[in-house]
């Protein structure tokens, strides 16, 4: 099976390990935790890289999507990929627990299972902390992204960067994504959603996330914003579609 961004995901913890609680860097607690507004609208995060290898950046280029769209409501969320191979086509309902993989071509909807590390158990929090709470150094300067004010950190220790990775997140000072860190299965695919909101820092909206390592640098920017802005129907399987 194929994996939005996953394929990323596991070249961020090839052979090297990832950050963990045991790193010797200096470190400075993430923000106080301070209320902001969550975003529920359209997103678009686009996905780019730099690689020395050509054989690496082939690779890259054929398995990642260049960018991935995403539409959050309070009960719903749509993930559509374009470009690599995954053709992730993705609709949750978080609610009722239900995840969707809809086949355009074939017009089939496929139920699918996913793990949610957005609402993790006590003892899965405790068995991989950096999962569900990165540690960061804040760094000077500010940064416009997509139209909201960003504040730049350092990434010390986190579940998804190697350890010999250096990584960095833009962090929107007024606003919140939904907690949404799907890894989805079903029939024909397995997605998972961008680095950028997987990476769980939870206390304002990731809209860029930077990791370099020697082989290549990534890059997971949003891009687009458009605060409630829903195509129409795009919460809803089409009632000509076969569910399976």
């Amino acid at each position: 099976m194929l994996r939005i961004f996953a394929i990323t995901t596991l070249l961020f913890c090839l052979s090297t390990g990832c950050k963990h609680e045991n790193s010797t860097e200096t470190e400075t607690p993430p923000e106080s935790a301070v209320a902001k507004e969550i975003f529920y609208g359209k997103i678009v995060v686009q996905a780019s890289f730099v690689a020395g290898d050509s054989v690496l950046a082939a690779t890259l280029a054929t398995f990642s999507p260049e960018f991935v769209e995403m539409y959050f409501k309070p009960d719903s969320m749509r993930l559509i990929e374009h470009g690599g191979l995954s053709n992730g086509n993705i609709l949750l309902y978080p609610k009722l627990k239900e995840a969707w993989q809809l086949d355009t071509i074939k017009k089939i909807a496929y139920l699918g299972e996913y793990s949610d590390l957005g609402d993790p158990s006590a003892a899965l929090k405790d068995l991989m902390p950096d999962h569900f709470a990165p540690t960061v150094s804040a760094m000077p300067g500010e940064e416009l992204i997509a139209g909201h004010p960003c504040t730049k950190y350092r990434v010390l220790r986190s579940g998804i960067i190697p350890d010999k990775d250096t990584a960095y997140i833009w962090v929107a000072q007024d606003i919140n994504f939904p907690a949404l860190r799907y890894d989805i299965q079903t029939e024909i695919n397995q997605v998972a959603v961008p680095p950028n909101l997987l990476i769980g820092y939870a206390t304002g909206a990731v809209l860029r996330l930077e990791v370099k390592n020697p082989r290549y640098t990534r890059l997971f920017e949003v891009i687009e914003m458009s605060e409630h802005t829903y195509p129409e129907k795009i919460f809803e399987i089409p009632a000509d579609y076969q569910k399976k």
